[in-house]
């Protein structure tokens, strides 16, 4: 099966619209989302003692294209999603937007995890580089979101401490094989604008379980982003 996976959307529709069209010249067999589809507009050191004044758009903004344009896909929770649930009660939710809130964590196959990724133990590789390279994940692939980077690392344990971590280059439209003697870390890349030495953006993945690679794509941003 091939997983067309984006991730990290944070409202910007625009170039949701952008990657969901690239998309569409692909031959895959399921879209994944991988969290963050709304930027909640409390920030994490605001939420203690939050109390909620009955307007969304305090909290964020409850656009419901975004359903529109995420219906049929495979959708995971991300953290954006969890903390406006946790500050937004119940019966103020519109009907469209609990799918997308109420998400599960991952979605799993036999090859490979997906999930958005900020529960997971992160480890700086390097200043400013982040990995979650401790992450215990079934199959050949842990493929996620979060850190709004397009990477891609290779994991091989030497049996004498941490995983030994070999970062791969990205070169958007080539697939990469995923050799079965090792297990990979796929950071997808965000589709909101992200710093530019985190790559293109927006920018998604291609994963092909029955061949075994993964494919970095990205779209030109829309004009209408600056």
């Amino acid at each position: 099966m091939r997983h067309a996976v984006v991730t990290d959307i944070h409202g910007d529709i625009a170039r949701l619209r952008a990657v969901l069209d690239g998309i569409r010249e692909q031959e895959v067999d399921r879209v994944v989302c991988l969290g963050d589809v709304f930027e909640c507009r409390v920030g994490k050191a605001e939420t203690a003692g939050y109390e909620f004044g009955g307007r969304l758009t305090d909290v964020f903004d409850p656009d419901p294209e975004l359903a529109r344009l995420l219906a049929g896909v495979r959708l995971v929770r991300g953290n954006q999603e969890e903390r406006i649930r946790a500050l937004v009660p119940d019966h103020d939710l519109p009907d469209w937007s609990r799918p997308l809130l109420d998400a599960p964590l991952e979605h799993r196959t036999g090859f490979a995890l997906y999930c958005h990724g900020h529960p997971l133990p992160w480890r700086e590789l390097e200043p400013g580089l982040w990995c979650p390279a401790d992450a215990d994940f079934p199959g050949r692939a842990l493929v996620h979101g979060h850190h709004h980077r397009s990477a891609l690392y290779r994991l091989r344990p030497d049996g004498t401490g941490p995983v030994r971590v070999e970062r791969l280059p990205v070169r958007f439209g080539e697939p990469v094989p995923l050799a079965p003697d090792a297990r990979y870390v796929i950071n997808v890349g965000s589709v909101t604008g992200c710093a530019p030495d985190r790559g293109p953006s927006p920018a998604w993945a291609v994963v092909d379980e029955a061949a075994a690679t993964v494919t970095y794509h990205h779209a030109s941003p829309p004009t209408e982003i600056k």
